[in-house]
């Protein structure tokens, strides 16, 4: 990454989750984990200004990690996610990677942190 002390070229998105803002049961290590990783895109925009840092943190998703999981497991938790959501439905690893690119190209972003949860957050 280029930078110089008024520009940079270079940015830098950190992955987290939606759980950092709403905890579920009996996951301590996993929310202190998303909200670690949340303060510290906080802290890096700060020491690497002008290189940008921001963090994505999504909520369940249909992809590749539930494809690994056995059926039964992925359709009740995809369901009772759907219900908590105000969308109703998980989200799609498509949806996360256009949350991500919107962060590589905004130039005027820093330090922040984005939920393409559907809305689970909010509930």
């Amino acid at each position: 990454m280029r930078r110089s002390k008024f520009s940079s070229d270079g940015s830098v998105v950190l992955m987290s989750g939606a759980a950092s803002v709403r905890p579920p049961a009996a996951a301590p290590a996993y929310v202190a984990c998303n909200a670690a990783i949340e303060g510290l895109g906080r802290g890096l925009a700060v020491e690497l200004a002008p290189v940008r840092v921001n963090v994505v943190a999504p909520g369940t998703i249909d992809g590749n990690l539930w494809a690994q999981r056995p059926a039964e497991v992925r359709e009740a938790v995809f369901a009772q996610y759907g219900a908590d959501s105000l969308l109703r439905r998980v989200g799609r690893e498509s949806e996360v990677a256009e949350a991500v690119l919107f962060l590589f190209t905004n130039t005027f972003m820093t330090g922040s942190t984005i939920y393409p949860d559907g809305g689970y957050s909010l509930r």
